[in-house]
């Protein structure tokens, strides 16, 4: 391995620059991605009561 790294530095150098462009992107979009399911988790919560509230109203009425 060495031995390659020393042979072309200039590809070895651009190969460790994609990867860790690679890398930074990946972590950005995935943490973007938990940013959003987690708002979309909070959304469902508020929906799920309110429609849990409408259902228990609806049952009384009906009393």
């Amino acid at each position: 391995m060495y031995w390659l790294v020393k042979q072309d530095k200039k590809k070895y150098m651009w190969g460790i620059i994609v990867v860790t462009v690679v890398a930074i992107f990946g972590l950005v979009v995935s943490q973007r991605a938990s940013k959003i399911a987690m708002e979309n988790y909070k959304q469902h919560q508020i929906d799920a009561r309110e429609i849990e509230a409408e259902n228990i109203s609806d049952s009384l009425k009906h009393k």
